[in-house]
């Protein structure tokens, strides 16, 4: 009778890496506004973890065996590229943290200062002038508010 352990998959290397796949899938939630984002962070890195030790059982399962080449290759390259996609998911849960500071940044109602931007048109437009009142055309209400939307860049 066959011996049934020899047939069997490493499944201890399948898990590790889908845990690694799901880990850097984790880092894509950051880009939905869900409460609870910090949270995200960590079940990134417990996933990555878990899945390094799934990979170290796996890789100890399949090199622990006199035979099966073929079964070491494929669990040496499946853990190299889970490796690879956990070290992604630390590198962006880091490399996230790492932006400066906005100290400058205006805050939430308070008064900017006046400046000029080119409209579609290529037409000057300033600040005051929009939140100036429309001296020809008493039908038209002058605005109370702008909304200013910053979009944060680092490159």
């Amino acid at each position: 009778m066959p011996d049934a352990s020899k047939n069997r998959e490493n499944w201890a290397v399948w898990v590790g890496s889908l845990l690694a796949l799901v880990a850097v899938l984790c880092n894509v939630v950051f880009f939905v506004n869900l409460p609870g984002l910090w949270a995200i962070a960590w079940l990134s890195m417990l996933l990555s973890v878990v899945a390094l030790i799934f990979l170290g059982l796996g890789l100890k399962h399949a090199f622990g065996r006199p035979v099966g080449y073929r079964r070491k290759i494929l669990s040496s390259v499946l853990s190299l590229v889970s490796l690879l996609l956990m070290g992604v998911a630390i590198f962006a849960s880091f490399s996230a943290r790492a932006m400066p500071t906005s100290a400058g940044a205006p805050q939430i109602g308070q008064r900017v200062p006046d400046f000029t931007l080119a409209d579609t048109n290529d037409q000057p437009v300033s600040l005051a002038q929009l939140l100036a009142q429309a001296a020809n055309d008493s039908k038209v209400m002058p605005a109370k508010s702008v909304l200013l939307i910053f979009y944060r860049g680092y490159w």
